[in-house]
């Protein structure tokens, strides 16, 4: 088995998107939802196209869950990743989110789609908000979404996840968004030390990434733990994680610990991301 050479554990804090000049802003649009349902290939599937050009699908497929989005202005060429600002139901402020660029540069790909997927499951209105290439003016899709609890709800069953995660109403706070980088309110005591899996079918992926979420003790054992997405799928990434966790400590970083936060029952979401060197 070959060993992890390159490993970063991240766990960010949502961020606030400001009020920007935007270069275009697409008004709003009443659209519901469309589900199809592949029993032969496990996929349940719920669409909405707008005339913007803008499509976003909800899918469970061979039990991976997925939101993305497609007719985006294209991301900045060699880039991996990108921000979206998501605003939804009666949320009152647009929070920022971290997505994977696609192999087509205008779609996008959630790193954490079952938590999309309930905001879009609240319905009313929907705003998109992509960030400008390289200090540019930001584009805001603005939408109107019909209540869809029913359509998400069978995308999210299919693959086990739940409408309303109990984890986060217990939780005394909910950090992270899927992007790289640590808050200044948290620290790794000990990383995760995850080693590669075997190969399946003679293939192992070169580097990918695992977003996954947990609840924190006041020990900063990682506890209830649960995958939000990898990449690429199908290589039991998130099971190489798993099996690293139960050594793995949080601690709160001086400024925070000073500021009299706590760390018990924080739930953190974070990624742990796979390289092999040359």
């Amino acid at each position: 088995m070959r060993s992890l050479l390159l490993l970063s554990a991240y766990l960010v804090a949502v961020a606030t998107t400001t009020t920007p000049a935007f270069a275009q802003e697409i008004t709003p649009q009443s659209e519901d939802w469309t589900l199809t349902s592949a029993p032969e290939r496990k996929a349940v599937l719920a669409t909405i196209d707008f005339t913007s050009g803008v499509t976003i699908a909800a899918r469970c497929v061979d039990n991976v869950y997925d939101v993305l989005i497609t007719g985006l202005p294209e991301a900045t060429r060699g880039s991996t990743s990108r921000e979206l600002g998501i605003q939804a139901g009666d949320q009152e402020q647009p929070y920022t989110s971290v997505w994977t660029v696609g192999t087509q540069r205008s779609m996008a790909f959630s790193r954490l789609p079952a938590v999309v997927a309930r905001d879009l499951a609240k319905g009313g209105k929907l705003q998109v908000i992509v960030p400008g290439n390289n200090g540019g003016p930001r584009t805001r899709y603005v939408m109107e979404l019909d209540p869809s609890s029913t359509a998400i709800e069978q995308t999210l069953t299919a693959c086990g996840r739940p409408m309303v995660d109990p984890r986060e109403t217990r939780a005394a706070e909910v950090d992270g968004n899927g992007q790289d980088g640590l808050p200044n309110t948290v620290q790794w005591q000990t990383m995760p030390r995850p080693t590669f899996p075997n190969p399946v079918r003679d293939r192992s992926p070169l580097e990918g990434y695992v977003v996954l979420s947990c609840v924190v003790t006041a020990s900063g054992q990682l506890t209830e733990c649960q995958p939000e997405s990898e990449q690429p799928a199908g290589y039991d990434l998130w099971k190489a994680v798993e099996r690293s966790l139960p050594r793995a400590r949080l601690k709160l970083s001086d400024e925070a610990s000073a500021a009299g936060l706590t760390l018990a029952d924080r739930m953190v979401r974070f990624s742990v991301n796979f390289k092999v060197e040359p």
